[in-house]
């Protein structure tokens, strides 16, 4: 009886377990663009339609830069920030998780570009008074 009490609670645990561990997908941005260099714009919609996708679907994602040497900021603004335009920033926050790889200065770009798309109404607003 014993033993049937300890493997129901081991199944117990293991489901909830599995059930409350986010699983992500991962999107290596290398495998998609087919380079190690994301710097164009086309290639960052190539990446945001893969985010996209997974953002509709609910999905956790893990974006990889495993094997990127450079990253421009083109190339996140088509991508990442797009995203950020599109949906709710704080939706997109929960669903998106980030392998900065060897790029030291990738999540300061990465954040620039974030805050810069949750901040376009006001940045365009700024530009408009600043030109009538």
């Amino acid at each position: 009886m014993v033993l049937i009490l300890l493997l129901f609670v081991v199944y117990y645990v293991k489901d909830l377990y599995l059930k409350l561990t986010p699983v992500f997908m991962k999107v290596v941005v290398k495998n998609i663009i087919n380079s190690t260099i994301a710097a164009f714009h086309n290639d960052g919609i190539l990446v945001y339609s893969h985010l996209e996708k997974a953002f509709l679907n609910k999905e956790q994602v893990e974006l990889s830069f495993e094997g990127i040497e450079r990253c421009a900021t083109q190339f996140l603004n088509a991508s990442i920030g797009k995203l950020y335009l599109q949906y709710d920033p704080h939706a997109v926050d929960n669903i998106l998780q980030y392998n900065y790889a060897n790029l030291s200065n990738l999540k300061a770009k990465i954040s620039e570009v974030r805050n810069n798309a949750i901040n376009s109404k006001e940045y365009d607003s700024l530009v408009n008074n600043a030109t009538a």
